[in-house]
């Protein structure tokens, strides 16, 4: 009920806000390789202050005007692109694909918790803009297990300074395009409600994001150590902000808090979580208000994130670097422990047809696990931050490492070859014995008719040293 009433407090809101541009529609998010590529080129090109996605179309046809004479081929392509979001309604995707596995064990990487042997899938996505201030989302994939994911599928309204998303729209949170340590797409998206901006506000740029959802049914949930376990839905919030400075550097900070699952939570209690989890949401500490571990609120984490634009040797490159936590440090509100450092590169061209991206990320202890949700930071059972979270055990605290190299090559103006490695390592366990983990995927697209046929090859050794393969065929309209 509550979520109920937090909905309709935000409708009543925006209707009685002044008229002005309304809502914006999303650009593809970990869905079409290929325009999202150019997206991350413009990004870095137009020094676009953005450090979430999916991007508002609005905001990237803002910003596209900056590379019209420097990059015209690539201002073609999105240009070209983004006309099928400037009509009334249109269907902005759609996709088939058919792939063939020698392995059942393979979370695949940012796809929502689909697993490796599924043999075919479908997705799609498109709008209805029914007036300025309304769009209606339709989306959603379909994989062989019969299960049907409504993504994308979601109500748009308000203005182009607060727009409220309804629905099953996704989040990822950070300008890393392979990870994402707090929210990402590796798992299903909630249901929720978003509030964000498609135009940026003041000569800072100012950037907001807050949404609040329901997740998946959860198993093994215990905030009383005395009583059993209980199951139920924990709630997730999310919070983003983020300026621009600088005309080269971006800085944005995040919050992620999951919460209840077995009784109501108030809005005064989520409130004093984020102002104040020692006293409300860590249990235990010296000098601390909260010393029953039966009364904390939740799973807390958060971040800094920043994105430098450069130009060095007349070569423009993105610089990333994000300092996350998962816990408080020494009972401090304003301190991180279990800290994730994440650093990346991303060179948009290498020159006229190459790209180069290169992540990593460092792990402390405890990340993606908790004590009260024994399926840890999870949405039905698949991890919503790094990829690298679904390839230790569920309730493992262990530290570790993960990186990927990704390389693209147009290597004609109707072909592109792609080649992305991944591998993750993992501290010593007393629950696993772990190896190092290797990826490969290789990938051949090329324009066929109106759409993109694509070929993919992805292998490699998992961290117990088993080795898996699967081939794709797909076709992208």
């Amino acid at each position: 009920m509550k979520f109920l009433k937090f909905s309709f407090l935000i409708l009543c809101l925006v209707n009685v806000s002044s008229f002005a541009k309304g809502p914006s529609p999303y650009l593809p998010l970990q869905t079409d390789a290929l325009i999202e590529l150019d997206l991350n080129r413009l990004a870095t090109l137009a020094k676009l202050p953005v450090l979430t996605k999916p991007y508002h179309a609005a905001t990237v046809n803002r910003y596209l005007e900056k590379v019209i004479d420097s990059y015209p081929l690539l201002y073609k392509r999105i240009s070209s692109y983004l006309k099928r979001y400037k009509n009334e309604a249109a269907l902005t995707n759609a996709a088939a694909q058919l792939n063939y596995s020698d392995t059942k064990n393979i979370t695949l990487p940012n796809q929502r918790g689909q697993m490796a042997d599924a043999n075919y899938q479908a997705s799609f996505s498109g709008f209805w803009q029914a007036n300025q201030y309304l769009i209606i989302n339709g989306g959603g994939q379909y994989y062989e297990s019969g299960d049907y994911l409504k993504t994308n599928t979601f109500l748009s309204f308000g203005l182009d300074v607060l727009q409220v998303d309804i629905g099953y729209r996704e989040h990822w949170l950070s300008p890393f395009q392979d990870s994402a340590v707090l929210m990402s797409t590796q798992a299903r998206p909630p249901l929720s409600v978003t509030i964000s901006n498609p135009a940026l506000i003041t000569d800072f740029n100012i950037k907001y994001e807050l949404s609040i959802g329901r997740l998946e049914k959860q198993e093994g949930i215990r905030f009383d150590r005395e009583q059993p376990s209980i199951s139920g839905k924990p709630s997730l919030l999310m919070m983003h902000l983020s300026a621009q400075p600088l005309d080269w550097w971006t800085i944005g900070f995040n919050r992620t808090l999951m919460f209840g699952g077995d009784e109501k939570v108030g809005l005064s209690e989520i409130w004093k979580g984020i102002i104040d989890p020692v006293n409300n949401d860590n249990c235990g500490g010296e000098g601390t208000d909260l010393q029953d571990c039966s009364k904390e609120l939740g799973n807390q984490q958060a971040s800094i994130t920043n994105k430098f634009d450069l130009n060095w040797f007349n070569t423009p490159l993105s610089i990333y670097y994000e300092y996350a936590g998962e816990d408080t440090n020494n009972y401090t509100n304003y301190g991180l422990s279990n800290v994730a450092h994440s650093l990346g590169l991303f060179i948009p061209y290498l020159n006229e047809t190459m790209t180069l991206n290169i992540e990593f990320t460092s792990f402390e202890s405890a990340w993606y696990t908790h004590h009260i949700y024994s399926e840890g930071y999870s949405n039905d059972g698949v991890k919503m931050g790094h990829w690298w979270g679904d390839m230790k055990a569920a309730k493992d605290k262990v530290g570790g490492e993960a990186g990927s190299i990704r390389f693209d090559w147009r290597n004609s103006n109707e072909s592109q070859i792609s080649l992305l490695y991944r591998s993750a390592a993992y501290d010593n366990s007393n629950l696993v014995e772990y190896q190092r983990a290797h990826q490969l995927e290789m990938k051949y697209t090329r324009v066929v008719e109106s759409g993109f046929l694509g070929i993919k090859l992805y292998l490699g050794k998992n961290n117990t040293g088993e080795n898996f393969m699967q081939t794709s065929v797909s076709y992208n309209w």
